[in-house]
This record gives structure tokens, C-alpha cells and sequence, in this order.
């Protein structure tokens, strides 16, 4: 998952190291690129175990579920989300829903996430890191781990450090090879 509404910046470039480890049959999803409203917390879900939002929402669902693997790559606005990934992550309130209301067995997957932020804050990835452990325990995706990285603000400036790539490509490779979901 692209996080980022911007095309071309330094989290797009970590999901490109990340997945050039040898991932196939990989479907990139860009939040911003969707047509998916802001969560309304009417409770619907809760009672149906479905959304009352007709949008690209019900596409992603069954995407997520049907997934082995989810990697969120990410920049850090404000100390959290960019806004149209929150929004999806939101949503996924349905998820949750029909994991812990409806008891839905859902296929157990593997999460990881990229972050990357302008400032050097001590605390800059909590509030992604908890967002995320949270979104993806929604429809039973296990946190496996993440990589952050400070400091760069400029667009795709990451690239120029070699020490980043090499980490992301290594990470990568690891998650791809990690047992089984």
C-alpha cells in the first residue's frame, strides 16, 4: 500500500527497494488513487457486519483478505497518516467488525511497514506504528516489523542513501522469506 498522495517520494521509494526483493503477483494500492470515503461512525458494521458506504471501500476489503502479505509504505504527516490512508484505515472499521463481533475466521496474514519522515522527533513513528499495528490486527494481519527512517523531506531525497536501500532490500528479502502466514 502506497500511503503517500504524492507519486514519486521517498516512501514510494522504499516500497520499490522493499519489493524488488523478489515479491511477484504483487498488487500495489494507492488510497489516494481511490475513490473511498471518510468513515461516518454511524455503527452499521457493528450491526451488520457490512458498511452502508457504497465506494472503491468493498474492492479493498476483499483485497485485504484475501492477501498473504500487506506492506504499508508510508510518509509521516503530523506525526501520523496522510489523510486519504487514514481514511482507508478508518473504514476498516468493518473489518474489525466482522473479526471480533461476527467471529468471521479470517485467513491469518503478515504485515510490515515503511515509514519515513521529514523531521528527526524522538517520537515521530508512534502514532503510525500504533495506527498500523491496530489496522492491520483488524482483519487478522500479524505486525511483523517495520523500518523508519528521519530526516528526509525532499522528494525521493532517500535515494542518495545507499544505507537506506541496502537496509529496505535486506528487510524486504527477509519478509519474503519469513514462514508462512
Amino acid at each position: 500500500m502506497r500511503g503517500s498522495p504524492r507519486r514519486g517520494g521517498n516512501s514510494d521509494v522504499l516500497l520499490e527497494w522493499f519489493l524488488s526483493s523478489g515479491f511477484s503477483g504483487v498488487e500495489i494500492l494507492t488510497p489516494s488513487q481511490l475513490r473511498i470515503q471518510f468513515c461516518r461512525g454511524c455503527r452499521y458494521c457493528e450491526a451488520t457486519g457490512k458498511c452502508v458506504i457504497q465506494d472503491d471501500m468493498a474492492a479493498v476489503v476483499e483485497k485485504l483478505l484475501a492477501a498473504d502479505r500487506v506492506v504499508v509504505s508510508t510518509p509521516v504527516f503530523f506525526y501520523g497518516l496522510p489523510a486519504p490512508f487514514k481514511a482507508l484505515v478508518d473504514r476498516t472499521q468493518v473489518l474489525w467488525a466482522r473479526r471480533y463481533l461476527f467471529k468471521e475466521d479470517m485467513k491469518p496474514k503478515k504485515g510490515f511497514l515503511l515509514a519515513v519522515g521529514a523531521t528527526r522527533g524522538e517520537r515521530l513513528f508512534e502514532g503510525v506504528v500504533l495506527t498500523i499495528r491496530y489496522f492491520f490486527d483488524a482483519f487478522r494481519c500479524s505486525y511483523e516489523g517495520g523500518l523508519f527512517f528521519r530526516g528526509f523531506d525532499a522528494c525521493a531525497s532517500i535515494r542518495e542513501c545507499h544505507a537506506c536501500q541496502e537496509e529496505t532490500k535486506a528487510s524486504g528479502r527477509f519478509f519474503l522469506r519469513s514462514e508462512d502466514a
